[in-house]
């Protein structure tokens, strides 16, 4: 059953700017009620057998997909609190019969996902959210391949530098509030390559580097994690076409072959430098 609240003169207010839309509630509530209320607002997965069962959080009226980000509890009246029960720092704590002011800031989830439609589909109740910087590097050519465009075309000597620049993105897709971690894919996919387009990335143009792993805090239950996961990119564009984008199995070749400079390179029993893998398995539960 919902808690009982009463929404306070002031309440509610609300906020638009560039970086998106904000609201904030101000209730009363009766004391004991805190905990409930927080869980409610906030939301939970709860294990039930071998099943992870999700509740969600109740949102601002109105808004679709607003839902509390932060939320205050504090004495209505702090001036007169009830501590019988105070004995130790570590036993009991003062209630107030007038009951607690609750402030919660509300935002849409949808503005914390970056406004991408290519993001991977994460279960209802965790979040997904993507940052990246857009950068290059220096790959050297080989020298002896090439010639001065000049008369009569000299061969640059070999020991000329010749870099090419190459686009190395480095993204991070951080997957929030999750009950149980992927164990096993983080594991098996470090150091493969996306088999299939992934965030926009064609296949084998994405490196998955790793994660950072940490507990982070749920009010009920068990507790979530929050995941962040590592990519590089290296995008190269096809000397034959002009349009194809190769990846990090790739690697410039002087002397071209069918028009093609970026050259597939594998060892002597036909394996490629890097393996891949589905990315997918790093957004299902473990």
């Amino acid at each position: 059953m919902p808690v009982a609240v009463e929404e306070l003169e002031g309440s509610p207010t609300m906020r638009q700017t560039l970086d998106g839309f904000t609201a904030t509630r101000v209730l009363r509530i009766a004391w004991n009620d805190w905990p409930a209320l927080v869980a409610e607002l906030w939301g939970s997965y709860r294990l039930v057998g071998a099943t992870f069962v999700y509740t969600p959080p109740a949102p601002f009226p109105g808004v679709s997909g607003a839902v509390a980000t932060d939320v205050r509890i504090e004495p209505f009246d702090p001036g007169h609190p009830v501590g019988p029960a105070v004995l130790t720092s570590t036993t009991g704590l003062n209630s107030y019969p007038s009951g607690a002011r609750v402030t919660v800031t509300y935002e849409p989830l949808w503005s914390l996902t970056g406004g991408r439609n290519d993001l991977p589909n994460v279960p209802s109740g965790t979040i997904l959210l993507f940052q990246a910087d857009l950068s290059s590097e220096l790959e050297r050519a080989e020298a002896r391949h090439f010639r001065w465009d000049v008369a009569g075309s000299p061969m640059v000597d070999d020991d000329t530098a010749l870099p090419i620049l190459v686009p190395t993105d480095e993204l991070r897709l951080s997957w929030q509030r999750v009950p149980s971690p992927p164990w096993s894919a983080i594991v098996d996919l470090r150091g493969k390559l996306n088999a299939s387009t992934f965030v926009g990335y064609p296949a084998e143009t994405l490196i998955f580097l790793g994660a950072r792993v940490r507990r982070d805090f749920q009010f009920i239950d068990t507790g979530l994690w929050r995941l962040d996961y590592f990519f590089k990119a290296r995008t190269v564009t096809s000397t034959a076409n002009g349009t194809t984008k190769l990846g990090w199995n790739h690697r410039w070749r002087g002397a071209a072959f069918g028009g093609e400079h970026w050259l597939r390179v594998v060892d002597d029993g036909n394996r490629r430098l890097y393996a891949t893998g589905d990315f997918d398995g790093l957004f299902a539960f473990g």
